[in-house]
């Protein structure tokens, strides 16, 4: 059962179902409900936390890169070891890439660039080989698992869909989790007419896929762009096209190519004259090709992800490379292993941001307070306390804030009959605290 982009695991015979604990719409928790015996009333339960203790959640960092690897494994699947060092300088919980070539390059980048010195965490998705060069999603197990993945077929490429859910601390007593929906693109390359059409056709049939599968919430969309300016009609699809608004997380929207204002910003060509291992574009660092974009829902941090300003950077853009080689001189971004190794791994920096995921704490309070709903038939809702609360009031509210219905008696045994079909708030207050009861009458 699905609430918004929360997983609530439920039994295949619902006998059962889960309270969900929220603070405004950020946090949620499952408590254990039993409603066998009811037959015409459908509950959709949600605490809002009136009780300090109940609204408490804690956050998590979680890091995000995305890199163009350059033909990978093509002629030089030794750069696997050049790739770890870029991986353990940075040590991203998703990493995802573009121009990967084989199911091999990605078990080598795996097992030789991620799962090294110690570390043992990491899974990959499938391998799908498309018509061009192809993306890949390595992620930490320990932190996310991997739901879903689909192919999104373009002019060029396909675009590739990640559907991962995060492991919070209290999943497996909660059963509640929250999604992000990661995608991996690589735009068709060039200045002809007929290449800047094929990015504004590519990136509608992204925006056209998320808006056909009513896709929303917390969305990355990243990889190489080959945006020159953010006014190409491919961006501004991106950014403002279809349903759903995506954002540059640090507005640094313009003309990149060739403009050294943006040289902090700019992630190709990691060489100024000669190619690294594998060949490659060359002219030194002057255009910003990659991205991650990110949508409202983690740009306001509206549904526990958001954006960890001050995060999103370039690795190995200090600013001071502009028409040159990355690892030219002193970089101040990176050690000059790291300078080397991206100069040689690649003609892109890799892109990174952070987010921040909240997660509920402090449930225990609430459960010595109300542990439980019992319906004894369709027209009386049973509250059950725990010994040491007691139930002051209830008020029972429609959804236009309307007061239907005020006890103060005490009796935990409330009487429904006379309530028309509809949504409600059943508003409990005990010598604890106070909890609000969302429920469907039909």
């Amino acid at each position: 059962m699905f609430f918004g982009n929360r997983i609530l695991l439920l039994p295949k015979k619902v006998k059962n179902i889960y309270l969900s604990i929220e603070k405004l719409g950020i946090s949620s928790n499952f408590f254990f409900l039993n409603i066998s015996k009811m037959k015409k009333l459908i509950l959709a339960f949600t605490l809002l936390p009136l009780v300090s203790i109940i609204a408490q959640t804690e956050s998590q960092s979680v890091s995000i890169m995305y890199y163009n690897l350059l033909n990978f494994p093509s002629s030089t699947s030794d750069r696997a070891d050049t790739l770890e060092k870029i991986i353990r300088h940075v040590e991203p919980d998703l990493f995802l890439v573009n121009e990967l070539e084989t199911n091999y390059g990605a078990n080598l980048i795996l097992s030789n660039a991620i799962n090294t010195q110690g570390v043992t965490h990491f899974s990959k998705a499938t391998f799908y080989n498309g018509p061009d060069t192809d993306n890949m999603l390595f992620y930490n197990n320990e932190k996310f698992g991997l739901v879903s993945q689909n192919q999104i077929s373009t002019v060029t490429r396909d675009i590739s869909e990640y559907k991962v859910y995060f492991k919070e601390p209290n999943l497996s007593a909660t059963s509640d989790t929250i999604y992000l929906y990661l995608y991996s693109c690589h735009l068709k390359a060039g200045t002809f007419q007929s290449d800047i059409d094929d990015r504004e056709s590519e990136a509608t049939t992204f925006k056209n896929y998320l808006q056909s599968q009513g896709i929303t919430g917390n969305i990355a969309l990243g990889g190489d762009f080959n945006f020159y300016e953010s006014s190409e009609p491919g961006c501004q699809m991106i950014l403002n096209g279809g349903s759903m608004n995506l954002n540059d997380p640090i507005n640094q929207l313009g003309s990149w190519n060739s403009n050294s204002f943006y040289a902090p910003y700019h992630t190709q060509s990691t060489r100024s004259s000669s190619g690294g291992y594998a060949g490659g574009s060359s002219g030194g660092m002057d255009d910003r090709f990659d991205f991650i974009f990110i949508s409202d829902a983690i740009k306001n941090g509206t549904d526990r992800v958001s954006f960890v300003g001050g995060s999103y950077t370039a690795i190995g853009q200090d600013g001071f490379h502009y028409n040159q080689s990355v690892n030219s001189g002193f970089n101040q971004a990176v050690p000059a292993d790291v300078a080397d190794a991206l100069f040689y791994m690649s003609d892109h920096l890799p892109v990174y941001m952070e987010m921040s995921i909240e997660y509920p704490v402090g449930i225990q309070y609430l459960q010595e307070v109300i542990s439980g709903y019992h319906f004894i038939n369709e027209n009386q809702l049973q509250l059950t306390l725990k010994e040491n609360s007691a139930l002051l009031q209830v008020e029972i509210f429609n959804l236009s804030g309307q007061l239907v219905e005020s006890l103060s008696d005490g009796n935990s045994l409330i009487d429904i009959s006379t309530l028309s079909n509809g949504v409600y708030l059943l508003k409990a207050v005990t010598d604890k605290g106070e909890a609000t009861v969302k429920f469907v009458k039909e």
